[in-house]
C-alpha cells in the first residue's frame, strides 16, 4: 500500500505516491493560469484547477504499481470561492494577491484596531485574507453571495469534489481572518462585524484527520483503488514545514514555488507588537500543539516564469532539444554574482514585512553592457535579498533562525541555493526530496491510517539532507555591500509606484466606461 500526497498551488498542481518508507513511485504534474481580469484583481478557474488535479492523480496513479490507501493535500492559502449545495463554483476563485477588497478591510479595521484583530486572529489586518473578500461579494456579487452555501478554500473544495465532507483543516482556516487563534475555531466576533454567517463557512478540524472515505465512483474516476481515505491536509507552507521536518523552533524552511517563504515553527502562539509591526502572522501548525509564522514575497517563481515566456526563446529552444530543465539554462547564463543590476521582485505587489499591495516590480541599473545574464542574476539575487528584509524581520520580532531547509522548484539548483546562502548568511540545507509538499501531505495521510505512529516519527524516518550550503566569507562580504544598496530600492520607489498603481485603476475606470 501506498500513500498519495497531492500538492495545489497558484499555477500547478502535483501529485506524488510514496512507498510506506517515503520511496518516490510516481509523480505527475500540470499547470494552469492565474488571471488578471482588472488591474489588483487576481483569480484562477477552480474548474481548470479540479480537472488538472484529476489529471495528475491518474498519471501518478497509473505509473505506481502500489495501491493508493490514504491521500492528503498541500494547498495555497488565502484563494477561494463559494458553491452551491452540489458543490459547483459559483465564479472564479479570489487569490491571495488579489487587491480588490481594500474597502472591506477598511471597514473592519474602523470596528476592531489592527493589534485587536492580530491578538484574536493571529493575521495583521489586510486585503489578501478571504473574509474581507466574501464582504465583497456579497456587496458586489449579491446573486451569487445568495446562492452561496458555503465558501471553501482548496483544500476543502477538493474534499468536496472526492465526495467526502468539505472540511477546513486549522492551518487553512488560520489563513482567512476569521479564526480565533487561541480556540482553533472560527472567530464570531469577527464574523459578526464582517457581517457573515458562520453557516456560510465549513467545519474546521486539525490537519491529519481522516475526513472519509473516497466513494467508489470517484475512485474510479481518479484512477484510485475503492477504499481510498480522504484526510485533512494543509496551507501548503506549513505541509512544506513538516516535509522538510521542521517542527520545532530555531529552524526554518526556504520555500522557492510561484511564491517563496520561509516558515518558522513556534511551541505557542507569539502576538505581540513587535510581530503585528512587521506583519508576521501567527496560525496553527499541520504539526500538533504547533504554530507558525510566514515571512515571503509574493512573486518568486513566477518571476522566472515571467522572463522564461517572455525572453528566454533561445534556453526554450535548447531545453527541448536536449531535454534539459529550462530554468537550469537560464541560471547557468546568470552572471557571477553580486551585479550591479537590481531587481525589485514585487510583480504582484510586496510580500512581508511591507505587505504594500501597489508596490510594483522594477529593473535599475541597466546600461547598455547589461544583457540577458544580468537580469537573469537580477531576478535570483533580487528574490533572495528580499528574503533576506524578511530574514531581519524574524530576528526584530524575537524570532531566530539558524538553519533553512530549502525545498520546493527552486531547490534543485545548487548554483542559487549558493548564492542564497552567501546573501542570507545562514546555513542552507538541501533535502533529497524537494518536493516537499507532497512528502508532508504524505505524511499527513500516513500518519492518520496509522502507518507512522507520529508525525515526529514521520519526520525522523523520511526527512534526509542531500547537501549543506554554507555561506562563503569573500561573496558574503560582497552581497553585503549590495545588500545595502537593495535596502534603498522599496523606499526609494513606494511613492512612485503607488502612483502607477492608481494610474492603472484610473484607467481600469476610464476603460470600463468607454
Amino acid at each position: 500500500m501506498s500513500l498519495l500526497g497531492l500538492d495545489v498551488g497558484t499555477t500547478g498542481c502535483k501529485a506524488i505516491i510514496f512507498s510506506r518508507e517515503g520511496e518516490m513511485l510516481s509523480k505527475a504534474y500540470r499547470e494552469y493560469r492565474e488571471d488578471y481580469p482588472r488591474p489588483g484583481w487576481a483569480e484562477t478557474d477552480p474548474d481548470q484547477v479540479w480537472e488538472s488535479v484529476k489529471q495528475v492523480v491518474r498519471e501518478a496513479a497509473a505509473g505506481s504499481k502500489s495501491p493508493v490507501q490514504a491521500l492528503s493535500t498541500s494547498v495555497l492559502g488565502e484563494a477561494f470561492h463559494p458553491v452551491d449545495k452540489e458543490g459547483r463554483p459559483l465564479r472564479k476563485t479570489i487569490t491571495s494577491v488579489d487587491g480588490r477588497a481594500q474597502a472591506q478591510t477598511d471597514a473592519l479595521g474602523s470596528k476592531w484596531s489592527g493589534i485587536e484583530i492580530f491578538q484574536k486572529t493571529g493575521m495583521a489586518l489586510h486585503r489578501s485574507y478571504a473574509l474581507p473578500k466574501i464582504m465583497w461579494i456579497r456587496e458586489n456579487e449579491p446573486e451569487v453571495y445568495r446562492s452561496t452555501w458555503k465558501f471553501l478554500h482548496y483544500g476543502d473544495y477538493l474534499a468536496c469534489r472526492m465526495g467526502v465532507e468539505p472540511v477546513n483543516d486549522l492551518s487553512v482556516a488560520g489563513r482567512s481572518l476569521a479564526l480565533d487563534v487561541r480556540k482553533r475555531d472560527w472567530c464570531d466576533e469577527i464574523l459578526e462585524i464582517a457581517g457573515v454567517d458562520r453557516s456560510l463557512l465549513p467545519r474546521v478540524a486539525p490537519a491529519g484527520q481522516v475526513i472519509g472515505e473516497m466513494p467508489a465512483s470517484v475512485s474510479s474516476d481518479l484512477g484510485l483503488p475503492v477504499g481510498v481515505n480522504v484526510v485533512t491536509g494543509g496551507h501548503d507552507q506549513p505541509v512544506c514545514a513538516l516535509g522538510a521536518g521542521v517542527l520545532e523552533p530555531g529552524v526554518g524552511t526556504d520555500t522557492t514555488g510561484t511564491v517563496e517563504c520561509m516558515t518558522v515553527s513556534m511551541r505557542e502562539p507569539i502576538l505581540t507588537e513587535a510581530m503585528l509591526d512587521q506583519n508576521l502572522s501567527v496560525y496553527p501548525h499541520v504539526v500538533p500543539d504547533r504554530y507558525v509564522t510566514l515571512a515571503f514575497v509574493y512573486s518568486a517563481g513566477n518571476v522566472l516564469r515571467w522572463y522564461r515566456d517572455q525572453f528566454a526563446v533561445e534556453e526554450r529552444a535548447a531545453a527541448a532539444s536536449s531535454g534539459r530543465d529550462v530554468y537550469d539554462l537560464l541560471v547557468e547564463r546568470a552572471v557571477p554574482g553580486p551585479a550591479e543590476v537590481f531587481l525589485l521582485p514585487h510583480f504582484t505587489g510586496s510580500g512581508t514585512p511591507y505587505l504594500d499591495g501597489d508596490s510594483r516590480g522594477a529593473i535599475l541599473g541597466l546600461r547598455p553592457v547589461s544583457g540577458p545574464g544580468h537580469l537573469v542574476r537580477a531576478i535570483l539575487d533580487g528574490i533572495a535579498y528580499e528574503m533576506r528584509v524578511n530574514l531581519e524581520a524574524l530576528g526584530k520580532a524575537g524570532l531566530e533562525v539558524q538553519c533553512l531547509h530549502a525545498i520546493g522548484g527552486g531547490a534543485r539548483s545548487d548554483a542559487w541555493l549558493q548564492s542564497k546562502a552567501d546573501i542570507l548568511g545562514v546555513e542552507l540545507q538541501a533535502l533529497t526530496v524537494s518536493e516537499a509538499g507532497c512528502l508532508g501531505a504524505a505524511m499527513l495521510a500516513g500518519t492518520a491510517v496509522g502507518i507512522f505512529p507520529s508525525l515526529a516519527a514521520a519526520a525522523e524516518q523520511l526527512v534526509q539532507v542531500r547537501q549543506v550550503f554554507v555561506p562563503r566569507r569573500a561573496r558574503r562580504t560582497a552581497y553585503n555591500k549590495a545588500f545595502r544598496v537593495y535596502k534603498k530600492i522599496y523606499p526609494a520607489l513606494k511613492r512612485v509606484n503607488h502612483s502607477i498603481a492608481e494610474l492603472a485603476r484610473q484607467l481600469d475606470g476610464a476603460g470600463s466606461k468607454r
